[in-house]
């Protein structure tokens, strides 16, 4: 091992081999999941996992694939293969309203069987994403980054790098054309009401808000060069700016998850100004204008405060609404904005030893996203907790937090470790 970073992950990876639940090659896990109770309040069950990206098998997979090329350990490899297997095999059996969905359906299986297979050195995984990036737009889908038209944009255009296939690319481009016809147009802004709440004020953020869906335009802007895609995610921006509230130095959460009429405000990657921080950054860095710095910089300010304020109590370490999600925010603002956000990257250094110090030795167990029991899954569990100690030992693994093509540009190839830097338009 070559460095703590890597031990803390490869602790984590290891118990998760031996906690796996076989069955004729293929492996699952139980962990913990929230769901709803009966009065409305959030409730804890534990159930075997799924297939998404997001809690299922896929993403552990991923996690342990990764994992294996660092260490070369046999036992992760046989365990990610197994895991994969598992997904790829439900994947199939999935509703058509769950199949063109990134972090919950079959697209988001696809991607991580791409991205794991080279790393197995496996090719049955490519052929299987080849056959789940099939998929067509739902007239009455979602069309969030989480599971609908936005998330499908930028797995098509990734899966279509890691297939070198141009088809995932002309499907990328009708699951744009889905996402500009059903946009809620407001003088000079675009934004895409929930499918399930069509009458109330549409949504900010990057899981389920203008966000998502403006970086998914981004992309494609990228991607073909289509100047209408980049006007269109400029606008999707602009909501979210008239949305924003000076004094909280936030957008606010406009779900109404207590039936009240008040204000509230997340500082999340699901929500508020850390998954907004990552889309104004990719907006700096394709220069749509001066206020994506401004902006960029007000979320990064405010996800910093949040950090500070939990650091200190020891939240939950979670990739989708806790610290090791919020700290590789953190990262990804010193990684484009330079020495500017050095204190930053610093404070993300001090989540991570913090989280070493307090339960990598295992006298308390790590707090997943659940807020009790223990989570397997990428998004509220240990393998997301892991993997954001594997990407603080080697930055060049592609962000899930913000998944998009130029994530792929230092992604790395194969146990020897190769590295291989796309010339795709879409990666640039």
């Amino acid at each position: 091992m070559s460095s703590i970073e890597l031990e803390t992950a490869a602790d984590i990876g290891r118990r998760l081999a031996r906690e796996a639940i076989w069955h004729e090659g293929h492996c699952n896990w139980v962990g913990a999941w929230p769901d709803d109770a009966a009065d409305g309040s959030l409730a804890v069950t534990y159930s075997a996992l799924g297939v998404d990206l997001y809690g299922g098998t896929s993403g552990v997979a991923l996690f342990l694939a990764e994992l294996y090329r660092a260490t070369g350990e046999e036992e992760l490899r046989r365990t990610a293969r197994g895991a994969l297997r598992q997904a790829l095999r439900g994947a199939g059996d999935l509703p058509p309203s769950m199949r063109p969905a990134l972090y919950s359906g079959a697209l988001g299986v696809a991607l991580a069987a791409a991205l794991a297979a080279p790393l197995l050195a496996e090719q049955e995984p490519l052929e299987s994403a080849a056959r789940l990036a099939v998929v067509e737009p739902m007239p009455q889908g979602e069309r969030d980054l989480m599971s609908g038209d936005a998330g499908a944009v930028l797995a098509l255009l990734m899966l279509a790098m890691l297939l070198d296939d141009d088809r995932p690319r002309a499907q990328a481009v009708e699951f744009g054309a889905n996402l500009l016809a059903n946009a809620r147009r407001d003088g000079p802004a675009l934004s895409w009401p929930a499918r399930g709440l069509p009458e109330e004020p549409s949504l900010t953020g990057l899981s389920h808000g203008a966000s998502g869906c403006a970086l998914a335009l981004l992309e494609l802007w990228q991607a073909t060069g289509e100047s209408s895609y980049r006007e269109a995610a400029k606008a999707g921006f602009a909501y979210e700016r008239s949305r924003f509230d000076a004094e909280a130095a936030n957008w606010p959460d406009l779900r109404k998850l207590d039936g009240s009429e008040r204000r509230s405000f997340a500082t999340l990657w699901c929500h508020g100004a850390p998954g907004i921080a990552l889309a104004r950054l990719r907006a700096v860095e394709s220069k749509l204008g001066p206020w994506a710095l401004e902006e960029a910089r007000i979320a990064l300010d405010t996800t910093h405060r949040a950090v500070l304020g939990e650091v200190a109590h020891g939240g939950n370490f979670s990739l989708c609404h806790g610290l090791a999600g919020n700290a590789e925010v953190l990262l990804h603002g010193h990684e484009s904005l330079g020495a500017e956000r050095t204190q930053d990257a610093e404070l993300a250094r001090r989540v991570a030893d913090n989280g070493i110090e307090r339960y990598a030795g295992g006298a308390e167990p790590w707090p997943c996203g659940t807020f009790e029991g223990a989570a397997t899954g990428l998004f509220l569990g240990l393998a997301g907790i892991g993997r954001f100690y594997l990407r603080l030992h080697d930055r060049c693994l592609p962000s899930l937090l913000l998944p998009t093509p130029r994530q792929l540009a230092a992604v790395n190839r194969g146990p020897a470790g190769a590295r291989t830097p796309s010339d795709s338009p879409a990666a640039r």
